[in-house]
């Protein structure tokens, strides 16, 4: 269900002409879902984590615990280190139609 959702965004975000959309690569200690970044330096990155939630009711815990792993396991290292300064993080979690959308602490 989690690659449903996750290709869902991929494809809306890879939309733009203005960012690079790369989707499951290695970063940090393990894979970030999606990484978005301006082609330069000076622009933004963003790591989004997607969740999918067994109810609605787990909604806001799943986007925390997405955000958290991005965090944990050090997704933003990378853009980091290739000279992005700023760089925001997304916790995102889905119930059916439903979806709740946390927003991290932004490197900068």
């Amino acid at each position: 269900a989690e690659n449903f959702y996750h290709g869902f965004l991929a494809g809306i975000l890879s939309q733009s002409q203005d960012y690079l959309v790369k989707s499951n690569r290695e970063s940090g200690n393990g894979r970030s879902d999606i990484c978005v970044r301006s082609p330069s330096l000076r622009g933004r990155a963003f790591v989004l984590e997607v969740k999918v939630s067994d109810s609605i009711h787990d909604l806001e815990n799943d986007a925390e615990k997405a955000l958290r792993q991005i965090y944990d396991k050090k997704y933003i290292d990378e853009l980091q280190t290739e000279g992005y300064r700023k760089i925001g993080c997304y916790g995102i979690s889905f119930y059916r139609k439903d979806c709740e959308v946390r927003l991290g602490k932004r490197a900068e």
